[in-house]
């Protein structure tokens, strides 16, 4: 809890105190934002957000985002689901977009710091063909695959605190930066459908070749859910005009 505590204190120092350099700060209050979330494109994710001012203390935020299914894999050889995969191979394809409302209220005399509540939900999807490998003793290896899909409704509160940094080019258009931290109440309710599986025993020297992974008549269905608590911290390129 400590380590919690002074990972979020350094977070919240970063917002306050880095954007000092960066702002031009002036007595120019605009309605309109458009914002483009820089930190979250290292996961494909894209995302973008409007706010409105409705005065200089209070704006609301709409924010949607998007991310492509994408195929992650240990070799060069191409696998789809409903085909016979290769070993060594593994491939998660996932996608999810994403919505969130929030309030914002600017309480410095600048207007340029905020707290703000935002509630969201995610939805995601993805699809799998798992390989694992197991050592039984020098000699003897046993591979595991599995196929599956797996779907997740996210929902939660963000509890976000904030600085705003322009960067002016005139009274009617602005450009500028967004940080933001604070900290994450979300629940996760996943679905997971196994639709077959088999293990291959090989010799080490022997290689497992072609591996044909049987359907079962009954899909298994499995269903989970969780409650996780986390820190955020992240980067808006926004672009503002009255």
């Amino acid at each position: 809890m400590k380590t919690f505590i002074k990972i979020f204190h350094i977070l919240l120092l970063t917002v306050m105190l880095l954007p000092g350099a960066l702002a031009q700060e002036t007595q120019v209050y605009h309605k309109n934002f458009i914002g483009f979330t820089l930190s979250e494109l290292p996961f494909m994710d894209f995302r973008l957000s409007y706010e409105r001012r409705i005065s200089p203390t209070h704006g609301f935020k709409l924010e949607l985002g998007y991310k492509p299914a994408y195929t992650s894999m240990t070799d060069a050889t191409n696998i789809d689901l409903g085909q016979t995969p290769t070993a060594w191979c593994y491939r998660n394809t996932a996608n999810w977009y994403y919505v969130s409302v929030g309030y914002r209220y600017y309480f410095n005399h600048r207007k340029t710091f905020y707290v703000s509540p935002e509630l969201f939900y995610k939805g995601l999807s993805a699809d799998h063909i798992i390989y694992s490998y197991g050592v039984v003793n020098s000699d003897w290896s046993e591979n595991a695959y599995e196929i599956r899909t797996m779907h997740a409704d996210i929902a939660g509160l963000n509890l976000l605190i904030g600085h705003r940094s322009r960067i002016r080019f005139s009274d009617s258009f602005n450009a500028g930066f967004d940080i933001y931290t604070g900290i994450t109440l979300r629940e996760k309710f996943i679905h997971t459908t196994i639709y077959g599986s088999t293990i291959v025993g090989h010799y080490h020297d022997s290689g497992v070749g072609i591996v044909a992974i049987p359907y079962y008549d009954t899909p298994d269905d499995t269903h989970t859910n969780s409650l996780m608590l986390f820190l955020q911290f992240g980067v808006v390129l926004f672009f503002s005009w009255k």
